[in-house]
């Protein structure tokens, strides 16, 4: 007959040396899991900041010439337009500040990398004023244009009744002088046939 079988003591089990060594070999691989998976993501998150930028950058040009396109106003197209290239600057120093207020003190910074941010807000700036600055040009130059013909317009309705084409001051003329022409032609063909008659 056959012995009855009694499990391992499990606390024995956990306080062998065998046992710590697997303990210290499955934390060692889970911090370095967590490690990779810390990195993966920071990398992940910088990739889609970039993507971000690069994707409002394009945004704001093309959405200042649909605006244009759209005969909207220049000042809301340059407010689009740099709000939209603006943005993931404003976005990463949002992410850095902290403030902190307390009955002792108060404490400001602008996180361990604010530089990117700022660099960030530099560039969309700069998009933003190329993307504008030719649509902002062409619209002063329409204006212009547009001031200077209504202002010859305006000063050559005086003059329009008071100074005739020379063309047609010479037809008229003409067409005197012909009618001239014919009405003494019939009177002398009058003056002939009375005469003729009185003979």
């Amino acid at each position: 007959m056959l012995a009855p079988h009694t499990p391992p003591d499990l606390d024995a089990i956990l306080d062998s040396e065998d046992s710590t060594q697997i303990n210290q070999e499955t934390a060692r691989y889970l911090n370095h899991i967590e490690t990779k998976l810390y990195a993966d993501i920071q990398t992940r998150k910088r990739i889609d900041s970039g993507l971000l930028f690069l994707a409002c950058q394009f945004s704001s040009c093309s959405l200042s010439w649909l605006l244009f396109n759209l005969q909207v106003t220049l000042s809301i197209i340059q407010v689009a337009s740099a709000v939209v290239s603006l943005l993931p600057g404003l976005i990463d120093v949002g992410d850095s500040f902290s403030f902190s207020l307390s009955s002792e003190s108060w404490e400001f910074s602008l996180g361990q990398k604010p530089l990117i941010g700022i660099i960030k807000l530099l560039i969309g700036g700069a998009v933003s004023m190329q993307g504008t600055s030719k649509i902002t040009s062409e619209i002063i130059a329409t204006q212009s244009q547009i001031s200077q013909t209504y202002n010859e317009i305006r000063s050559s309705e005086g003059l329009s009744f008071q100074l005739p084409n020379v063309g047609f001051s010479l037809l008229i003329g003409l067409s005197a002088i012909a009618l001239i022409g014919i009405f003494k032609k019939i009177s002398n063909t009058d003056n002939t046939g009375v005469n003729q008659n009185e003979d």
